[in-house]
């Protein structure tokens, strides 16, 4: 009769352990980033008449663009908001722009609208000595709005392996020629 009870005991355990394995959910990894990366057709290097992928990440300083959502809040009137590009957001490989995704979902796993809803997105180079803004590239809206429901459908059902791919892959820019 021990052993019966004894077993019974394992059993549950062993049935309890399971389902908790089952309710453990998926990280979130805060310290992923967003490819911004040429279109389909842009010239990778020297291109005449026109900056080159590689020309635009070498020269790129920060992005600008317009949102109604301000720290996930929307708002009324739209505001233009900028992220600065360091050394480091620049790949030269691919060739492309880093973002952190943290501006899309923050590191407490939380989706922000801010970026995802945002238009007018375009790269610029600011000369610091004369305070001149040049515009290199943008990202056309219809980019952004294409990459939103899918971004927050993969979000909703806690498929970060398919956000990191729609990051690494959705994101692209044309230079202003």
């Amino acid at each position: 009769m021990k052993k019966i009870i004894y077993s019974l005991i394992v059993l549950f355990a062993l049935v309890s352990c399971e389902k908790e394995a089952e309710k453990v959910k998926p990280v979130w990894d805060s310290t992923a980033t967003i490819t911004i990366r040429p279109a389909k057709g842009v010239k990778t290097r020297t291109v005449v008449g026109g900056l080159a992928a590689i020309e635009i990440v070498e020269k790129a300083t920060s992005i600008h663009y317009t949102s109604h959502y301000v720290d996930n809040k929307y708002d009324a009137s739209a505001k233009t908001f900028s992220r600065a590009f360091n050394a480091d957001m620049k790949d030269f490989e691919i060739p492309a722009l880093k973002m952190l995704a943290i501006d899309v979902i923050s590191a407490e796993g939380d989706y922000y609208r801010d970026l995802t809803n945002a238009t007018d997105f375009y790269i610029v180079e600011v000369d610091d000595p004369n305070n001149r803004i040049d515009t290199l590239a943008f990202v056309p809206d219809e980019v952004i709005s294409s990459a939103r429901p899918l971004i927050e459908e993969a979000f909703n059902n806690q498929n970060y392996d398919e956000v990191y791919r729609l990051f690494d892959e959705a994101f692209t820019f044309l230079p202003i020629e």
